[in-house]
């Protein structure tokens, strides 16, 4: 009987072993992921190059694939939030809830794709192909901190002087990942919820993903109906 029990184990190890794996990564371990860009590329083929390095999808290259990595990064966040927030106490998730959210460097590039309608036809936003834009510079790098209310709320400030859009970070459940948001007074533009940036812990955030809809288009300082929709993934080198 024994040995019977023995070989019965042994044959249920080799049968479902293999498809563990999948099935082990904690909540834990999708939090750790999140927090580094190797542990992104580690945790999405679509996020790393031949090498197995960090890499950003190239939307002018294969535009759907880009989609695809984006919203499904959007989704994998948004579970590692569900998790943490069913797991932890009351008195954990204030503690995390209290710690400052993700800081925003000063230089960004951006991979998405962007279309636009004046009402009358749609066009691409973004002049690479498949209305793309890839590894260019992001409007990220016009941010700076609002005196007082530093890693919280930024301000982009155009060559003017001027100040066409807000940016606020704030801190979730998961300690690597902030939400941010953005309103754009040029475009009455906003970043649809949900809209993350990802980072060590406390540190420097290194990868934006969010979508932006814009429901107007400034000309001679005054704004005319018109809408954009993009999806985006912003990152820094």
């Amino acid at each position: 009987m024994g040995r019977r029990l023995v070989l019965l184990l042994v044959v249920l190890w080799i049968t479902f072993v293999p498809s563990l794996p999948a099935l082990a990564m904690g909540s834990s371990d999708l939090e750790r992921q999140l927090a580094s860009k190797q542990g992104i590329a580690d945790l999405m083929p679509a996020f790393r190059d031949g090498q197995g390095q960090f890499r950003v999808p190239d939307p002018t290259k294969d535009p759907q694939a880009f989609l695809k990595a984006q919203q499904t990064l959007t989704i994998l966040i948004d579970q590692a939030e569900s998790q943490a927030l069913n797991r932890l106490s009351p008195k954990e998730l204030q503690r995390r809830m209290s710690g400052s959210p993700t800081r925003l460097p000063p230089v960004w590039r951006r991979s998405e794709i962007a279309v636009r309608t004046d009402g009358q036809a749609a066009d691409c936003a973004d002049s690479g192909p498949k209305c793309s834009a890839y590894g260019s510079a992001s409007f990220l790098n016009t941010l700076e901190p609002v005196k007082g209310l530093e890693r919280s709320f930024y301000r982009s400030v155009s060559s003017d002087g001027s100040v066409p859009a807000l940016v606020y970070l704030q801190p979730t459940a998961v300690p690597s990942v902030s939400r941010i948001l953005l309103a754009a007074a040029n475009s009455a533009g906003v970043w649809i919820p949900a809209a993350y940036a990802l980072g060590p812990p406390g540190g420097d955030a290194f990868l934006i993903v969010n979508n932006c809809l814009d429901l107007a288009q400034e000309e001679n300082g005054a704004l005319k109906p018109a809408a954009m929709l993009v999806a985006a993934l912003q990152w820094v080198d």
